[in-house]
């Protein structure tokens, strides 16, 4: 005659299928994973290589989870790098303008030294040929560095340390401008002599100077 069989035993796979439950990523976590997985392909296959479906497996998730959060590539792209820079680039107040341009500056110096800094001539050299790409980078990343660049400016007139007249366009790309030239181009070194050589015998003179023109 069989014996009953212990209350409770009848159904062991349960607790194996509410752990898995358990491990699905969601919200901020999952995001997390879909960017670092944008930065990886970057990283590996260049721009060509981040495409939605590409996402997805590296993510370890479906396309539909992606336009769910994100309506494109271009979005998801500029959701991606704009922090990245946003995070690698110092914008707070330092009290003054000076001290706002070391601090930029550097901060960009650390970001070209960094393993992160090989996307950026990948990103630089697909423009061209990816509209999709232009648009993330020129709207994200680049249109916050212009309203930061401008709030660095405007923080230097308002204490008296900058001419009200100064060039925006110009003042807000000087120091800059030398520094991705080196990186993209001559490959020279860019030092902490250098950032300060730049901020001081560049920016400084071309801020505070009296314009000549008439």
């Amino acid at each position: 005659m069989p014996t009953a069989r212990a209350s409770g035993t009848p159904h062991e796979p349960a607790p194996r299928k509410q752990s898995q439950a358990g491990t699905r990523r969601r919200g901020a976590a999952l995001e997390d994973a879909i960017r670092g997985a944008v930065l990886d392909l970057l990283r590996e296959q260049g721009v060509a290589g981040v495409t939605m479906e590409a996402v997805a497996v590296r993510a370890r998730t479906s396309k539909p989870v992606l336009y769910r959060r994100w309506e494109d590539r271009a979005a998801l792209l500029r959701d991606t790098l704009v922090p990245l820079a946003m995070q690698a680039i110092p914008h707070e107040d330092t009290g003054s303008y000076r001290d706002d341009m070391l601090a930029i500056l550097n901060g960009w110096a650390a970001f070209f030294a960094s393993a992160e800094s090989a996307i950026a001539p990948a990103i630089v050299g697909a423009m061209p040929h990816d509209p999709e790409l232009a648009e993330a980078f020129r709207d994200g990343v680049i249109g916050w560095r212009k309203r930061e660049m401008a709030a660095v400016v405007s923080r230097g007139i308002a204490r008296g340390e900058v001419r009200d007249d100064v060039r925006l366009d110009v003042a807000r790309e000087l120091g800059q401008a030398i520094l991705w030239h080196r990186f993209l181009i001559t490959g020279d070194p860019i030092t902490p002599e250098l950032i300060e050589h730049i901020v001081d015998r560049i920016l400084l003179p071309y801020a505070t100077a009296a314009d000549p023109s008439p």
